[in-house]
Parts: C-alpha cells; structure tokens; sequence
C-alpha cells in the first residue's frame, strides 16, 4: 500500500500542487472530540494586547484562557485552552512541523514570528526543514514510509489529489470537526469569503488541508501590455483602444522611423517564452477569445465547462496575429526568445522595441533604469466583435494545501488551535512584515498609499532581504496588500505601476475562468493530467505554427487542428473537469 501510495503522488503533485512545500494512531482523526470532555477553572492571567493598526484592532485581540477542557479520548493530550483563549494549553509541549525554508531566512529555530508563537500559545515547534526545490520529492518518500510523520505539514502547498490520496490511506485526518470546534477564526474568514470552503473540500467529502487567503487585485488581472511611449509621441498618435489602432501604431513603428536613427530597425511588437506574462498570445489574444495562457477552460452562463481554443473566435484572434507577422510587425522570434534576450533589446543604447506583453516592467526592463518609465500601459484593447477583456486570476488568491494533521499527532486539537491564531490581521503583519517599530511602522495619518488610501504599512526591512523575523512560508490572511505601503517619491515605483495598472484593466476582468482548486479523484486526476497536458502542448504549438505561417490558416487545416484536438480528448476532459466542478463549485457559485 506505501509503494502504491508514493506511485500516486508522484505521478499527480508535479502538475496540480500549487507549490513545494508522523508511527500510526490512525484512530485518532479528531472527529468526535467533543465528549466526555473535563473543564477545569483557572485564573485568567492578563496578556498585552499586539499592537495593531485602529482600523485592524477589531479583528482579533488575544484573549486570555479562563478554562481549560481535557478530552479522554486522548489521553496524552493535555488541556486545551477555552475558544480562542492563550496560552493554548497550560504546560508547554512540543509539536513537530514540517515547513519548507525560504532562502531569505537566516535562522528558524531562533526567529521572531517562531518565538512570538511559543510565548503566546505554550506550544513549542520542533522544525523539520524541507530544501524549497525538493519539498515534494521530501514529502513523497515521508508519506511512503509512513512510519515518522510530524505532526504537522506546514505550507508545502500539497495538491488536492495529494490529500485525498494520504487522506483515504488514514496518513492525513478529516480536519472539518476540528475546524467546528477550535477553528474561531477560521470560520470567520470563511463567512466573509465563501470560496475558501469549496477550495479545500476533497472528492471524498473531508477537509483535509487548509487554505489561506493572499488577497492582491493588482497582480489577478497580470496579462499585461506596454507600448514605449517616447515611440508614441514622435509618431504623434494616441494611445490605442482597439486592436485595428494598435494595427496602425505597428505600421506607423515600422515605416516612421520613431527611434530617429535613419534606419527601420524598429521592432514594432515583441514577446518571449520566459518571463512574467511575456508571451504574446496572452493580452492580445483577449481581444477576440477567452484565453488564460494554459487550458482556456471557461464557465458558460449555465456552468457548463467549456474551451475556447476551437471556437471561430479563437480562429479570428490567430488571423489578427498572422496577419502582424506576416507584414513584419510581430517579431517571429517571439515564439523562441527568451527573457534576458529581450531585456538586452530594452535597454539597448538605441531604442528598438515599440510595445510587448509583460507582468510589470521588472519583466523586461530594468527596476532602476530610464526605459522603465517610459513604458507605459496599454487598457485591453477592443477586437472586432466588441470584445474588450482581461484575463481574471479569480481563484489565485487562495492558496490550498497549507496546513495538515497527520494521523501521526497525538495532539490535533492543539494543532488546531495553534494554526487558528494565524488567521488574525496581529499574525500576518508579524508573519508578512516583521516587528512593528522595527521591520515596519504604521504611517502617521494622512500618509497617502499606493491606490490612495491612508497608507497602512512603510516597510523598513524589505521583503527579500536576509532576516531572522518570519519564516516566509507560512499560512496568511493577507488584511492588506502591497498597494496599501507609502507612496515612494520615485514615480515609476512598481507597486505605484501595477496598482495604476490594475485601475486600467478591473472594469474589463472576465469573470467566468474555472477554478484551479477542483476536488479530483486520483482518478480523475490522471485523466484530466494527461488529457490537459498533451491537448494545451498541441493548441500551443499550433498556435505558433499558424501565427508563424507553417500551417496555413485554411478552413481544411483549421477543421484538422480542431479535429486533432476532440482526438486527443477533449471530451473526455471536458466531462472529467465538469464531473468535479459540480461536486462543490457548481453550488458555491450559484450554479444550482
């Protein structure tokens, strides 16, 4: 069973696990917990308040514990503190975890956000550190032993699949009870975003890992596209809101000479393989189709699951592109440059490259030069039919697989607890920032931030930097996010950009892309792995073989390439994808 069992996670966590991140007691899943419980009266001992910011103050304040309940069922497990009561239990105990490291941590054992925890909980951590590129291969052999589990897995990342596969095998407990019992703040985030329960309920029912919530607007709408603005105002033109002025301002790049230098050596449009959102189908491509750069899986006004590589409108969108390349004005080293070929270009004695697709500037240019600031953005564009969209990352603020219990833990409903606190605006300014007064402080008022707003935080130890105040893999309930921190005096900050940026494309978010947190069997899994992998490798590669004019756009090699797509199965991945959207998000989005 072991053997089988690292078979399957091997095969499943290396396409669906959203990043790299214990003998026996099987029994003890912590469902039930709530009987024959003991409750002894203690006197309450005073803890400071954290400081907080006013505005985050009603959110959490730590409470002292006043009763502590004891539950026979088990009996190595001491008191557990009342609801939402510190420290969690009355005598220190220890509790092994497993975390991934962050190369910016000097030290974890002697580390701030570490220590802040031990004092205000009783519970010690004993860290099991995973090297961050080998955390899955680490947590595969752990699981296949199965013998020397922490009790913790802590912010690895782990895939549904994954849970379920160790869950079904008794290596991961249900968590859904201990949640109703000790999870006070959980539920509460969990009342104000509906999402995060669908995200974490697996294809057998049970919770077995919890989500967190990173919470940045600017950085769910990243398809992002620059023109060089200099280029711009030397050929006289105004910044294109259609895909046929943005046609004309490629032409104008060519033929005008806008650089001055006497020669067409002009670049009017660029993208690459690497780099943040830098290929050039993503921002473009909107203009006419649906398009997220990978399944182009979609929701119909019925909740149906749906693509839109095969329809006459992608059709259209790869006919625009053809057409650019075709008169020189999209490079055809854009389907085989890489990143740092096209930041050489960027920032090249003479200007060359009239607007590419990027995440951010910092993408292709660099974060303290000139040309940074003088690309500027480009708000989607409208296509023919009266499109005008961006890609959405609706889900991505949830990140699942962050917390789990093994079967291993003698202690789960202080585990529980213990995570409990870490969904509290005090935790992740600690977790996020550091110590207040000395990693941050909290602006005087009147000290505008990023998106305008009273600026909630100034960092003085930046994010990256060596230090020894947080772990940086930890769960978050992100309160605020990077567009909240004062205002630089440098005007081409990047947050200030991508926050102006994000101004530009909310009001044009399509809203029905299909949720990545989809509760697969391990079954299902290998179906939808297989099939999406191989049917996306195909559309991909079509793409820029029709773009390029290998393949001519015809209406015999169009009805092959949407022929060969229904063969490599898209059927079947259509069914699959739907058959586990149903199981919980046709509901929580209002499908039923």
């Amino acid at each position: 069973m072991k053997r089988l069992l690292i078979l399957i996670l091997t095969l499943v966590i290396p396409v669906l696990a959203f990043g790299a991140g214990g003998g026996g007691q099987a029994a003890q899943t912590g469902t039930g917990t709530t009987t024959n419980r003991v409750v002894t009266q203690v006197t309450p001992v005073p803890l400071s308040p954290s400081v907080m910011p006013q505005y985050d103050r009603d959110l959490w304040t730590p409470q002292p514990a006043n009763s502590y309940s004891t539950n026979p069922m088990y009996p190595r497990q001491p008191a557990v503190s009342n609801t939402n009561g510190f420290p969690i239990v009355r005598e220190p105990i220890s509790m092994r975890v497993s975390l991934p490291t962050v190369t910016s941590v000097l030290d974890y054992n002697n580390n701030d956000i570490i220590k802040y925890m031990e004092e205000l909980t009783n519970v010690r951590m004993e860290l099991e550190l995973l090297p961050l590129d080998g955390a899955t291969e680490r947590l595969n052999l752990m699981f296949s032993a199965g013998d020397n589990l922490p009790d913790i897995v802590y912010g690895a990342g782990l895939s549904i699949v994954f849970q379920v596969t160790a869950g079904s095998a008794g290596m991961l407990i249900p968590l859904q009870d201990l949640i109703e019992e000790h999870g006070y703040n959980i539920k509460r985030l969990h009342a104000h975003n509906p999402s995060l329960y669908p995200a974490m309920v697996t294809a057998d029912g049970n919770i077995y890992s919890l989500t967190d919530l990173v919470y940045n607007t600017a950085n769910q709408v990243s398809f992002r596209f620059w023109i060089y603005e200099p280029f711009l105002n030397a050929l006289g033109m105004q910044m294109p809101t259609t895909t046929e002025e943005y046609y004309r301002y490629l032409i104008a790049v060519r033929d005008r000479d806008p650089n001055g230098n006497g020669q067409r050596d002009e670049i009017p449009l660029i993208g690459s393989t690497t780099g943040w959102q830098m290929r050039i189908d993503g921002f473009l491509m909107n203009a006419f189709a649906y398009n997220d750069m990978s399944h182009r899986l979609f929701r119909t006004p019925t909740g149906r699951i749906d693509v839109s590589h095969n329809k006459a409108e992608w059709r259209q969108g790869l006919e625009y592109l053809h057409r650019l390349n075709t008169e020189g004005l999209l490079a055809t080293e854009s389907f085989t440059t890489v990143q740092a070929e096209v930041r050489t270009m960027i920032e090249g004695t003479t200007p060359i490259i009239g607007s590419l697709p990027g995440g951010g500037f910092n993408a292709f240019a660099d974060v303290t030069g000139t040309r940074r600031g003088e690309y500027i953005i480009v708000p989607p564009l409208r296509g023919p039919n009266g499109v005008q969209q961006t890609f959405y990352s609706e889900f991505s603020t949830i990140r699942t697989g962050r917390f789990s219990i093994t079967s291993n833990s003698l202690i789960p409903e202080v585990a529980m607890k213990w995570v409990d606190l870490q969904f509290t605006s005090d935790f992740f300014t600690r977790s996020r920032y550091g110590v207040l007064g000395r990693d941050w402080i909290i602006p005087p008022a009147g000290t505008v931030a990023v998106n305008g707003e009273q600026a909630r935080y100034e960092e003085i130890l930046r994010w990256g930097q060596p230090q020894s105040s947080y772990i940086g893999n930890n769960i978050l309930w992100e309160t605020f996010a990077s567009y909240h921190r004062a205002v630089s005096p440098d005007p081409f900050e990047l947050e200030a950009v991508l926050w102006n940026a994000r101004v530009a494309y909310w009001p044009y978010r399509y809203m029905h892309s299909v949720p990545t947190q989809l509760p697969f069997t391990v079954d299902e899994a290998r179906v939808y792995n297989d099939l999406s992998v191989s049917i996306t490798d195909f559309v991909n590669q079509s793409l820029a073989q029709f773009v390029t004019g290998r393949l001519a756009l015809n209406d015999a090699n169009w009805n092959t390439y949407v022929q060969t797509i229904n063969n490599l199965g898209l059927p079947q991945l259509l069914s699959t994808t739907q058959t586990a959207f149903d199981r919980s998000w046709a509901q929580a989005l209002g499908y039923r």
